[in-house]
């Protein structure tokens, strides 16, 4: 039985004899590109988004080091009243306020209760950054009426990230 001859490429395709293989393997390929596109897709949105907590985790370490720098300092001097100062993200002291943008302000005041033993200063010492509240941490100290010269005192603090109280705290 002798073949019939094709006279062009596109007969010879329709044609009932002939197949061709390379069908399967295109579609296998348009399926796995599919997939590897949505993959990439997720993977890009997960690894987005661990950057964006990553940069919310550093913001708020910088600030807990602040607050707790603030803190030190006014357990050691208590003076009643409200200070505000500016730090970079490195924690330098800044000359403007809040000029920067991404500083750190740190403010703290300072409410004197006078008692008849002495005075308890409570320190509410909120840390901000771009006009937003990052970290709060209140203190108190003790300073008894006969120990104010020679510093004697016992203090407390609680902690509390973007606003939400915190119970707790250590006597000295």
């Amino acid at each position: 039985m002798a073949k019939k001859r094709t006279e062009t490429l596109l007969a010879a395709r329709r044609g009932t004899d002939t197949t061709w293989h390379g069908t399967a393997f295109v579609v296998e390929a348009l399926v796995l590109l599919a997939f590897l596109a949505f993959a990439l897709a997720v993977f890009m949105q997960l690894f987005g988004a661990a950057h964006v907590r990553g940069a919310e985790e550093r913001q708020l370490t910088q600030a807990v080091l602040l607050a707790s720098n603030a803190a030190e300092e006014f357990a050691a001097t208590p003076q009643a009243g409200s200070t505000s100062t500016a730090f970079d993200d490195a924690g330098n002291e800044l000359a403007q306020a809040a000029g920067a943008e991404g500083a750190y302000v740190v403010t703290c005041e300072v409410t004197p209760e006078r008692t008849q033993g002495g005075t308890m200063y409570r320190a509410d010492i909120v840390v901000t950054c771009d006009g937003a509240e990052v970290y709060r941490l209140e203190s108190a100290r003790y300073v008894s009426g006969a120990k104010a010269a020679g510093g004697g005192s016992a203090g407390a603090a609680s902690a509390s990230p973007t606003g939400t109280a915190a119970e707790g705290g250590d006597g000295a």
